[in-house]
């Protein structure tokens, strides 16, 4: 009789074979008796998995969670499985609650929220699945939850400074988490996050870092945030806790009447070809990122780099280098969510390779922003290293190649092998129609204009242009006009010329200045006469 795990997840469930002798029976060592306080592994999948077993098709039942006394504080996971090598790691949701724990364990609060994200979006099409991953990792997410608390009472554990674990921004980080998964639970799921985080939360009229993030994730529109601090404000109320739902109401409702996430929108259609994309090259600060929303851009460009001051160096920051922007640059997941809620379609560029060990692809993808309407651009020298795992996360995504110097040809038979190298590593095709989105991406006036070059890159993927450093002396119009006579098939991303620019700027200061002799002049004979 399949289990109700094996139907949710479809597992094939194997038949014995008819008239099969069963073999003798031998005699079984004796298994090692479990450390103390450490259930075994059927005791651990017992507890993990009612009677009844919660049903995947609608919403799971769950306990209640009684709120600890005031001044309590609620049991941590402590040992809740055994290590892998006393015992196969379960399938299913029980070895999921496995890895949430393993994760708490090794990395504290912010890296088991991660895992708990991680899992859900992975899983996201399985129906009940986050509510189901919350009731097996109970345990975890009270513990969780109790850091949090620890957290809020005490000012000295502050997110710019790492915790025990060696993490920075661990409230942050690990509400954020927390919000993806709240984004994909049932009613059910929701209160029993809500319960856990309540029975971890001081009654205090100050809450210090846990409203200020909080108040943080909702400016930067993080999916599920509406619903993790309704849910949350609701349970305060429920248990009691008046002080600090009076505190969180200030900036969130109750989960009852909390705001629907507002549909994405479509200014750049999935599948739409490259050659119609009208791109925003710098959509770093506020207010660049404002005047591209306010005009008629389809793609916004912004560059990516950690933090460089004590005060955001543990952030991903939306800057192209130290000082080169003027304005307030915005948090990596606020540009995110901002240009997930416009749907345009995001050109990501990579400008400092740190931002891969602070989860980079893990907040893309927490994010929700569509394969179709995400290009990575990483430089040569990176392309096939996280090319290979950017492609494995979002197969539908395009990847810029960047030339790397040498030779036109060089350049062409380097690019065209990188691409084989990434697609090889996933099992995907390098050519043809089921080819994944690829453009090569070159500087105007360092493209190819051989025909044959040209047609051998449009074997693999689109050919795309910016302006670079060109001292050409085209508009953008005539320009535009050459690139796409000669085949250029991608984005062409191009601003005046320099020089147009320097014969303007030049034009424009020796007319300021005639007029000003000439105002002199007309100042001055009247005098002489």
């Amino acid at each position: 009789m399949p289990s109700w795990l094996d139907i949710a997840f479809r597992r094939p469930v194997s038949t014995p074979p008819a008239h099969t002798q069963p073999p003798p029976e031998q005699q079984q060592p004796a298994a090692p008796a479990p450390a103390t306080g450490m259930p075994t592994k059927d005791e651990f999948v017992a507890s993990t998995n009612a009677a009844a077993g919660p049903d995947l098709t609608g919403a799971p039942q769950f306990q209640t969670l009684a709120a600890p006394a005031e001044g309590e504080s609620t049991p941590s996971t402590a040992n809740i499985a055994k290590p892998a090598s006393e015992y196969s790691r379960p399938g299913g949701v029980e070895g999921d609650a496995l890895d949430v724990d393993l994760a708490f364990q090794q990395g504290g609060p912010s890296q088991a929220a991660q895992a708990l994200s991680d899992l859900t979006l992975k899983n996201r099409d399985v129906p009940g699945y986050a509510d189901s991953l919350l009731k097996a990792s109970s345990k975890t997410l009270q513990a969780i939850s109790d850091k949090l608390g620890e957290r809020t009472k005490d000012s000295d554990l502050d997110d710019n400074k790492k915790d025990s674990f060696g993490k920075y921004n661990t409230t942050y980080e690990t509400l954020k988490n927390l919000s993806v998964v709240a984004g994909k639970a049932g009613p059910e799921g929701l209160k029993l996050l809500g319960q856990s985080l309540a029975a971890g939360t001081p009654n205090d009229k100050g809450l210090n870092q846990l409203d200020d993030n909080l108040k943080t994730l909702k400016e930067e529109h993080m999916p599920g945030i509406a619903k993790l601090a309704g849910t949350l404000v609701t349970e305060l109320e429920l248990s009691g806790k008046d002080n600090a739902a009076a505190l969180l109401r200030k900036e969130h409702k109750r989960l009852a009447e909390a705001p629907a996430e507002p549909p994405p929108g479509n200014r750049w259609t999935v599948g739409t070809p490259l050659d119609k994309a009208e791109n925003a090259h710098s959509t770093n600060t506020r207010g660049e990122f404002n005047v591209a929303k306010n005009g008629s851009n389809t793609w916004f460009e912004g560059d990516i780099r950690m933090g460089e001051n004590d005060k955001d160096e543990s952030r991903i920051l939306m800057k192209h280098g130290e000082d080169f922007e003027r304005g307030e640059h915005l948090t990596f997941m606020e540009w995110l969510n901002k240009g997930r809620e416009l749907g345009v379609g995001l050109k990501l560029d990579v400008k400092d390779s740190d931002v891969f060990n602070n989860r980079f692809l893990e907040d893309v993808r927490a994010s929700g922003v569509p394969d179709g309407k995400l290009m990575f651009n990483y430089g040569f020298d990176k392309a096939v290293d996280k090319g290979i795992q950017t492609r494995a996360m979002f197969p539908g995504s395009t990847l810029a190649i960047n030339p790397p110097g040498g030779s036109m040809q060089e350049q062409v038979d380097k690019m065209i092998e990188q691409v084989t190298t990434i697609n090889k590593a996933n099992n995907l095709e390098s050519t043809g129609p089921n080819r994944p989105p690829v453009t090569f991406v070159f500087e105007y006036g360092k493209h190819p204009t051989d025909p044959k070059q040209i047609e051998d890159l449009k074997k693999y993927g689109t050919i795309s242009i910016w302006r670079g450093n060109s001292f050409q002396s085209l508009s953008v119009e005539d320009s535009t006009k050459n690139l796409r006579k000669l085949g250029i098939d991608g984005m062409i991303d191009l601003k005046e010329s320099v020089m147009s620019t320097i014969t303007n700027t030049a034009k424009d200061a020796g007319n300021t200045l005639k007029d000003t002799a000439k105002d002199v002049v007309q100042k001055l004979v009247p005098q002489i006469r």
